[in-house]
């Protein structure tokens, strides 16, 4: 493996980690307690749950949600049943289907989420305001390039 790819992918896994463990640390002071026990795993359902409310304001039911954070129904629902006993997510019945379970986010996952996302808006507003313009468009051309190539191999291993 070229050492170039290497330092790359550390550096975003890195920057990553780091960017969440940070905003953990930070909204741990908020009157919210919860953000001390957000795992990665909880952070993306969280996340996922909240791009879907748009489309399933009902809330989503657990086989769609596992799709898209790519776990078992099993895991996911694992991870939903901790959220909902700590007041994250609510069940709902469907609307559509009485047998049918919805999951969503609660009036303290949408604060958490909200947080989160204050958090990253913030810091990421900060950082910009520290270079050009040029700089700016060429790390989002590349980063935009390279997230088109994980999605399109995506794309590939689901039709394979």
């Amino acid at each position: 493996m070229k050492p170039e790819a290497m330092d790359f992918w550390r550096l975003l896994f890195n920057l990553v980690d780091d960017f969440r463990e940070l905003a953990a640390h930070r909204n741990r002071n908020m009157e919210i307690a919860e953000f001390a026990n957000v795992t990665v795993g909880q952070m993306r359902v969280l996340k996922a749950i909240f791009a879907f409310q748009e489309k399933y304001p009902d809330g989503v039911m657990l086989k769609l949600l596992a799709e898209k954070v790519n776990l078992t129904p099993g895991a996911a629902s694992i991870i939903v049943d901790t959220l909902v006993r700590q007041g994250v997510l609510d069940r709902r019945t469907s609307d559509v289907d009485r047998r049918a379970v919805c999951i969503g986010l609660s009036e303290q996952g949408r604060r958490i989420v909200g947080c989160y996302g204050d958090f990253f808006t913030r810091v990421t507003a900060d950082f910009l305001a520290d270079i050009s313009r040029e700089e700016y468009e060429t790390v989002m051309k590349l980063l935009t390039r390279f997230n088109h190539d994980i999605e399109r191999m995506k794309q590939e291993d689901e039709t394979s």
